[in-house]
């Protein structure tokens, strides 16, 4: 292992990594990982940040009560933190104890007793995300927000992108206190996988080049988009690495998983991925949920609460000038068994009527009379502007 000093920064050379510590005073020191290669101001022809916020709502709740920073925090989604909430974020310390987003809350209490347990508070998750964004947008090339706590910026052009996605780092930390961890790569998708890297508060960087090399070895259900389902069938074909993935047969690849999806997922395992950064997004979809605090049975209850969604959704159909050509439910069960059912309308719609009886459907195709339901959602999606010309689309058809 060999060390130098760089200026404001401690470089350590692992084997195949530069490892950069600040040295210099700062509220919270970072680490900094280039991969595969020596850490310089390159020529980024192309220069991708991902930029993810670090258990974002749980850290909004120590920011917002100090007592309980570094305690083990679980912020849940639900009507009730005891029960029949589901874990939405779990603190780093509470992770320690093998609790995780998703998780049914019934399940994070065997795991962790003596944790603390909030009742998620989106209007104040919202502002802070706000913050951080109106923070980024003044610094950097374009921003693409994907979600309340991450975001993917622009950074080509940039002489030194490592020194300034640190500065990001450290002015998020001042101005807001939030941790995030940053990667920098040529695509969104090497930049994403890259961020999560080294968690939380880390910021890795791979160089032009290097892509394929970084994601070689990593698990093939490592790779973003591959979910558990796709994971378990590239396994059972000898496919367990990225790499593996990227040197199999394509023909191959495209008659196990379609023609698409076959060379997309070969040419994500070879970290190529040409997206580039949108600073605005149409909305894909609109959809409401309710937990229950107790199984629902009643038929009555249910179809109340499905007329009462669909008049949300109408209302946010109109108040952007669209219309929905699909309708959705999603069901979950006493068993934590989730089930969604999708139709095409016959037109498209932005009818609360329309909506709810289409829902009415579904649920009699889904839901047995007096099965317990512990979750009841319905949704609008393939969403066309209400000026557009209504087109006739085919008979009915339930997904």
């Amino acid at each position: 292992m060999n060390k130098r000093c760089c200026g404001a920064m401690t470089v350590s050379y692992y084997g195949s990594y530069w490892k950069i510590r600040a040295c210099c005073s700062t509220s919270q020191k970072k680490d900094v990982v280039s991969v595969f290669g020596v850490f310089s101001r390159m020529d980024w022809t192309r220069c991708i940040a991902h930029l993810d916020l670090d258990a974002f709502y749980a850290t909004v709740e120590e920011i917002m009560n100090p007592e309980i920073k570094g305690l083990p925090i679980m912020v849940v989604m639900g009507e009730d933190t005891t029960n029949r909430g589901v874990v939405a974020t779990a603190s780093y310390a509470a992770r320690q104890f093998g609790v995780h987003s998703a998780m049914p809350v019934t399940q994070a209490r065997r795991l962790c007793p003596n944790g603390i347990y909030l009742q998620v508070r989106h209007d104040l998750y919202k502002e802070f995300s706000r913050r951080v964004m109106q923070l980024l947008e003044g610094q950097v090339n374009a921003v693409e927000q994907v979600s309340i706590d991450e975001a993917y910026l622009d950074l080509s052009g940039q002489p030194d992108p490592v020194t300034l996605s640190q500065s990001l780092q450290e002015q998020l930390i001042t101005t807001t206190g939030l941790s995030a961890s940053v990667g920098i790569a040529t695509n969104k998708l090497v930049a994403k996988m890259a961020s999560g890297f080294k968690k939380p508060g880390g910021l890795t960087m791979v160089e032009p080049g290097k892509e394929s090399e970084f994601l070689r070895p990593l698990a093939v259900g490592k790779l973003y988009g591959i979910g558990p389902k796709t994971a378990a069938r590239l396994n059972s074909k000898g496919i367990h690495t990225i790499g593996d993935l990227a040197k199999a047969n394509r023909e191959q690849l495209q008659e196990d998983f379609g023609p698409n999806l076959g060379l997309e997922l070969q040419s994500h395992a070879a970290g190529q991925d040409d997206r580039p950064i949108e600073t605005s997004h149409k909305a894909k979809s609109f959809s409401y949920e309710r937990t229950y605090f107790v199984d629902v049975t009643d038929s009555r209850r249910l179809w109340k609460h499905i007329q009462e969604m669909a008049a949300g959704l109408e209302n946010q159909l109109k108040k952007r000038g669209l219309l929905a050509r699909t309708t959705g439910i999603k069901l979950r069960f006493a068993d934590w068994q989730t089930v969604t059912r999708a139709e095409t309308l016959l037109a498209p719609t932005d009818n609360a009527t329309t909506i709810s009886a289409s829902a009415a459907r579904l649920m009699k195709h889904t839901w047995k009379r007096g099965t317990p339901l512990r979750l009841l959602g319905v949704r609008v999606s393939n969403l066309i502007e209400a000026n557009a010309t209504r087109q006739l689309q085919l008979p009915l058809e339930v997904e």
